[in-house]
């Protein structure tokens, strides 16, 4: 069994930092296609191992990889405490993460680990507003009173104390007059650094035009993690809401990106985009226009063919009924037909 500290991405360190760069890339693209996106962070808390060999090791690996891929890569350790929600729940200070699950069996034997794992996501969920003890136990515990959310937060204060001190547990989370906030001064989140940057993207093509604005939507891609607090207990109906909001927004920076990578010719890359964006949502209809654009200019009509029949049929759509006629997808598709 692997520590629970163990980091996967240090056994590629010496690849990526081969002097032959063909090394390099077959490398990355191992560690890219096992952990996505995530291969970044994993590289990044290489920055701060014990080890000093694996910390000069993950520099010049980030300066190769850097080289390799059009998202920014950072050179520099994290610090301060950082909350992903964006898929898991996940909880870091600096670059060490810090399970729930092994810190509670460890610390508070006493108190469930996944309601304590509730307590922070709906915490994180409600924002500078907060939320009042009802609210809180409704949401978690499933009911108006529950005997055990006076331990849970007390656990959760504790472990806020373990990441720093006793100081910074009583400035991250304030409970006063039946009221809970997790101070968002407190952390860092990947849903702030998601929504900053496809505000920023939205804002730059208003201004500027998609050319440049399509790094900026690429790097929104990058941080979306997955479906906002996926893992909680009962899939957190509460979540609900801001889980399509936020999934939307990634489909919108997918379209945009699309549109990008086929109006610039680079067939092959919208092609590989929307597939893998057609992959994990079938109803994705702009993000298929392009797929079916894309594969209309290359030629490939099997494969156009395919994904439309898959489309209608993943969607329950009749293209000659109402709905049909009036779906993005089937008018794009008659579109590209009837001009072959």
């Amino acid at each position: 069994m692997q520590p629970l500290d163990y980091n996967p991405a240090v056994p590629y360190l010496p690849l990526l930092t081969h002097p032959d760069m063909t090394v390099q890339r077959h490398a990355w693209a191992i560690l890219l296609g096992a952990y996505g996106n995530h291969a970044l962070t994993l590289l990044r808390r290489c920055l701060s191992s014990p080890d000093a060999h694996v910390r000069q090791q993950a520099q010049l690996a980030s300066q190769h990889v850097a080289r390799l891929t059009d998202v920014p890569v950072h050179s520099e350790p994290f610090t301060g405490v950082y909350i992903e929600s964006l898929g898991r729940l996940r909880l870091f200070v600096d670059h060490h993460e810090v399970r729930l699950d092994a810190w509670v069996r460890r610390e508070h034997g006493s108190v469930g680990w996944q309601k304590l794992q509730g307590v922070l996501g709906y915490l994180l969920h409600c924002g500078r507003q907060g939320t009042t003890i009802a609210a809180l136990e409704a949401a978690v515990w499933g009911s108006r009173r529950a005997a055990t959310t006076g331990r849970t937060l007390q656990a959760l204060r504790d472990l806020l104390a373990s990441l720093r001190d006793a100081a910074f547990a009583e400035q991250a989370l304030i409970v006063a007059d039946n009221h809970c906030l997790l101070n968002p001064e407190a952390y860092r989140s990947d849903v702030q650094a998601f929504e900053q940057t496809f505000a920023l993207a939205t804002h730059t093509e208003a201004s500027e035009g998609l050319a440049a604005a399509a790094p900026l939507y690429t790097q929104t891609l990058h941080l979306y993690g997955g479906p906002y607090l996926i893992d909680l207990p009962n899939g957190a109906p509460w979540a609900h809401s801001r889980r399509d909001h936020l999934r939307g927004n990634f489909l919108i920076a997918a379209e945009r990106v699309a549109e990008a990578r086929y109006t610039s010719g680079r067939l092959a890359e919208c092609v590989a985009l929307c597939s893998q964006i057609f992959d994990s949502d079938e109803s994705a209809d702009e993000v298929v226009v392009w797929l079916l654009r894309a594969y209309h200019q290359l030629g490939q009509t099997g494969l156009l063919e395919h994904t439309y029949r898959r489309y209608l049929l993943a969607n329950d759509l009749d293209e000659q009924g109402p709905e049909g006629r009036q779906d993005v997808v089937v008018t794009t598709y008659a579109d590209l037909r009837g001009g072959s």
